[in-house]
């Protein structure tokens, strides 16, 4: 599995696809009895994870700490196809988005978050004057993930878009010179740049005001394991607060970028069931009829 692109949607769709699946929850006290907590991941999905020995990944890094700070030993499920996501026995996935809305007919129930993904701007160094999108004319060539948010966002400004099937093929194409620009997540181009250094691309949070090119991250964790949640959510929080969080992206070549927390909006709106009130928090919503 070569595309980072294709990667980082398994990496953020196991919870969905494995936790939504689980017969049965698995309480806290039950993970300190048996002294272990079981994360999916994928085998062959740096930065997010690799079953090949260092570095392992960020998502494994954090369950190991995860894990260490409850007390008990990691163990991993390693998932690929979708036959080993229904046998698969996870007690957390990480990387989990935090939409409530998107998780709200699954069986999982997510973390605080703990980082802030979407989309950044992967542009070529002699390019300087390049600092947010009212600089973007349609002679600069970007580069998109196809048939994604940012694709339709760029074009509906009147931008050139190249579309691509993988982020690596994507900033590939920055590094030769291909294209100008690429609009990526900012995990795999500060992966890209850590193994690639000697091109010298900026990349810029262009997006930041763009709610849809935004998403809080999370982990994972069956719904009723309200007290499995209640430590995870604190461990996390003490990782932010001192900084261990952010040294652990840093490894992987990836800037720290805190989860966005914005005024709660009431809105209500109609679906093909009928109407309901939603509240938006930052990236995430919850409704309800």
């Amino acid at each position: 599995m070569n595309g980072i692109g294709r990667i980082s949607l398994v990496a953020s769709l196991l919870g969905l696809l494995l936790l939504g699946q689980a017969a049965d929850a698995r309480p806290l006290e039950d993970i300190e009895r048996r002294g272990l907590l079981q994360v999916c991941a994928h085998p062959n999905a740096l930065p997010f994870a690799s079953r090949k020995g260092e570095p392992r990944g960020i998502q494994l890094d954090l369950a190991a700490v995860i894990a260490e700070r409850l007390g008990v030993r990691l163990s991993v499920d390693w998932v690929i196809l979708s036959y080993q996501m229904k046998r698969a026995d996870c007690d957390v996935v990480m990387d989990t988005i935090a939409d409530r809305e998107a998780l709200r007919d699954s069986r999982l129930k997510v973390s605080r978050p703990y980082f802030r993904s979407g989309v950044v701007l992967a542009v070529r160094p002699e390019l300087d004057g390049i600092a947010g999108l009212e600089d973007l004319t349609p002679a600069h060539r970007i580069g998109v993930m196809r048939s994604s948010i940012a694709h339709m966002t760029l074009e509906q400004r009147g931008l050139t878009t190249i579309p691509f099937a993988f982020e690596d093929e994507m900033m590939a194409a920055v590094a030769s010179g291909e294209i100008d620009m690429a609009a990526v997540t900012p995990i795999s181009a500060g992966w890209f740049l850590r193994e690639n250094p000697e091109f010298g691309l900026r990349l810029l949070d262009i997006f930041a005001d763009t709610e849809e090119l935004n998403w809080n991250l999370a982990v994972g964790m069956r719904r009723s394991d309200r007290f499995l949640r209640r430590r995870i959510d604190r461990i996390l929080e003490d990782l932010i607060a001192s900084g261990e969080l952010a040294a652990l992206y840093a490894r992987y070549g990836i800037a720290y970028r805190p989860p966005v927390y914005r005024k709660p909006v009431r809105v209500r709106r109609k679906t093909t069931l009928g109407e309901e009130d939603c509240v938006r928090l930052g990236y995430s919503r919850q409704c309800s009829r």
